[in-house]
């Protein structure tokens, strides 16, 4: 790294610090030290724990300028259509296996399930997805929970989604009765997932929008993989090996 790379990745932490680069605090008014300002180090007992910010545009100690403002994309470009094919194009690059579905899902879901098998669903999930399933149906509820050994005996789990994030390919479950809690999604080796179309946004932001923050929310990419082992992949290691998304509706 050249003396000259290094000054600007360091002015670039004290700017971001809100501080000189060596070390003096950097007021958010004039881009003075203001007066009584401490030096750097740890805060005085009883003093706030965030320096002032930089302005906008504050200069880099390696040339150019740092931008700090917060503003940034909210809403995506993609609507109808367009956005559901970038969610399925992501998914399938992601390893997903991907179902379109405008009606009842029930047919669809018995499809991917192996006949007779046990699977296991959140108390919240729609009875009418199980329609023309023939298998034994275990039912997670609040007083009701199946172990981790007794998940382990489930060939499947079959939950619905709070949001699907199309330019991460991300589906995002939040604990809800219909999506379940966390367990049952990650012992089970294979997971089938409704997304409604309304559920589906582009961008990040528009899809934290819709969270609740306090929720235990779990964001899933495609079927857990990992390439830790000798580089690797290697699937259903942290979670399911098979990850079956049906996106239930059509576009408006």
């Amino acid at each position: 790294m050249t003396d000259t790379a290094r000054e600007e990745i360091l002015g670039r932490i004290n700017q971001a610090l809100g501080r000189r680069g060596g070390g003096e605090y950097v007021s958010s008014v004039s881009g003075t030290v203001p007066a009584g300002a401490p030096a750097a180090g740890p805060p005085a007992a009883g003093a706030p724990a965030e320096a002032p910010h930089a302005q906008p545009g504050a200069p880099a100690a390696g040339g150019g300028t740092v931008d700090q403002s917060a503003d940034y994309l909210r809403t995506g470009t993609h609507e109808g259509e367009d956005l559901i094919e970038v969610l399925i194009d992501r998914l399938e690059d992601y390893k997903a296996n991907v179902h379109r579905v405008s009606g009842d899902p029930a047919e669809t879901i018995a499809g991917l399930l192996e006949s007779g098998s046990k699977i296991v669903v959140p108390r919240g999930l729609d009875d009418s997805w199980l329609n023309a399933f023939t298998g034994d149906v275990s039912v997670d509820a609040p007083g009701q929970e199946l172990s981790v050994p007794e998940l382990d005996t489930q060939a499947a789990v079959v939950t619905a989604s709070a949001v699907a994030i199309a330019q991460t390919g991300t589906i995002v479950l939040d604990g809800s009765p219909e999506c379940g809690r966390r367990a049952i999604t990650l012992v089970p080796d294979h997971h089938v997932c409704v997304v409604r179309v309304e559920d589906v946004v582009d961008i990040v932001p528009e899809g934290i929008a819709r969270l609740t923050p306090s929720a235990a929310l779990t964001f899933i990419s495609g079927p857990s993989a990992t390439s830790d082992i000798e580089l690797k992949r290697v699937e259903g290691v942290h979670g399911p090996r098979t990850l079956d998304v049906i996106i239930l509706g059509s576009a408006p």
